[in-house]
C-alpha cells in the first residue's frame, strides 16, 4: 500500500512537469489506477498549482469519455440501448463537447411541433418545411453523421435523416422501419408500406414486393455510422477520434484494437 502511495506521489510530481511528453506518460500510468484516479480527481481538482489542476481536469475528461465508451459497448452488445441513445453516445465519442440533454431537447422541440394525427405525408412535409435535406457536396464530412450537427444544420446523410424521421415518428405514434434500398438508407411506413427516401427530397412511393430491401437493425445503423466517422476522422486527421471510434468498431465486431490498421494496431503493411 505504501509503495503504491509512493508511486502515485511520484506520478503527481511528473504530472506537473513542464515537458508535456513527461506529463502524458504520467497520466497514462495514473489512468491505469481507475478507482485510485477517482480519489486523485476529488483531492486535486482544485489544486493551487494551475498546471497540476489543468492536467487533473484533463485526466477526469479522459476517464469520463472512456467510461462512456465502455458503457455504450456493453449496452450495445447486450441490446439494452435505444437506437437514438446509441447515436448520442457515438456523437459524444467523436465530439466530447456534446451535451446529451441539449440534443434531446432539440428532438423534443421538433416533436412538439409535429402535425396532429401524424401521417407519412404530413411527416415528410414537416421535415421538408424544416429544411432537413441531403447534399452531395461533401458526402464524407463527419457533420453529416453526427446527430447534433444534423439537427442544427438541417443537412445530413440519408442514414441520419432516416433515423431522425423514425425517432420523431415514434414520439407521435407513427411507426417505421429503417431499410437499405438501392444503396441508400430509407424508411418503410409500417402501417401502409410506403417507402420514404430522405435523399430524394422526402419522396414517398408505394413499396412493391418486387423491390429488394435490406432491413437495418439498431446495431447495423451504429456500425454504419461508426465506419463513416472512422473514415471522416482519418480524412480530417483527428487522431483521438480515430482511436475512440476505432476502439468501438473493433469491440462491436468481436475483435481487439490490434486488428485495426496501423498505427492504431497491427503492423505496417
Amino acid at each position: 500500500m505504501k509503495s503504491e502511495q509512493t508511486k502515485i506521489s511520484a506520478l503527481l510530481n511528473l504530472l506537473e512537469d513542464e515537458d508535456s511528453q513527461v506529463s502524458t506518460l504520467a497520466m497514462e500510468q495514473l489512468l491505469l489506477l481507475e478507482r485510485g484516479a477517482d480519489d486523485l480527481l476529488q483531492e486535486f481538482q482544485e489544486a493551487a498549482n494551475p498546471r497540476l489542476r489543468g492536467r487533473i481536469h484533463q485526466l477526469g475528461s479522459i476517464l469520463k469519455i472512456r467510461r462512456s465508451r465502455n458503457a455504450f459497448i456493453h449496452e450495445a452488445l447486450n441490446s439494452t440501448l435505444s437506437l437514438w441513445a446509441g447515436l448520442l453516445h457515438i456523437n459524444y465519442q467523436y465530439n466530447p463537447r456534446l451535451n446529451f440533454e441539449s440534443v434531446d431537447g432539440m428532438l423534443n422541440e421538433l416533436a412538439a411541433r409535429l402535425p396532429a394525427k401524424l401521417t407519412t405525408v404530413r411527416l415528410c412535409a414537416f421535415l421538408r418545411d424544416e429544411n432537413f435535406q441531403y447534399t452531395q457536396e461533401d458526402t464524407l464530412g463527419s457533420d453529416l453523421f453526427l446527430v447534433e450537427d444534423v439537427l442544427v444544420q438541417r443537412v445530413g446523410s440519408p442514414i441520419l435523416l432516416s433515423v431522425i424521421a423514425h425517432c420523431l415518428g415514434e414520439k407521435a405514434g407513427w411507426h417505421s422501419s429503417p431499410v437499405l434500398y438501392h444503396g441508400r438508407h430509407c424508411l418503410i411506413d409500417d402501417s401502409h408500406g410506403n417507402l420514404i427516401e430522405p435523399a430524394d427530397g422526402w419522396k414517398i412511393t408505394r413499396y412493391s414486393r418486387d423491390d429488394r430491401l435490406h432491413p437495418c437493425g439498431d446495431r447495423d445503423i451504429w456500425l454504419t455510422v461508426l465506419c463513416q466517422l472512422f473514415l471522416a476522422a482519418m480524412l480530417e486527421g483527428r487522431l483521438q477520434a480515430i482511436h475512440r471510434v476505432g476502439a468501438i468498431l473493433a469491440r462491436l465486431c468481436g475483435a481487439g484494437t490490434g486488428s485495426l490498421p496501423y498505427p492504431l494496431g497491427g503492423q505496417v503493411s
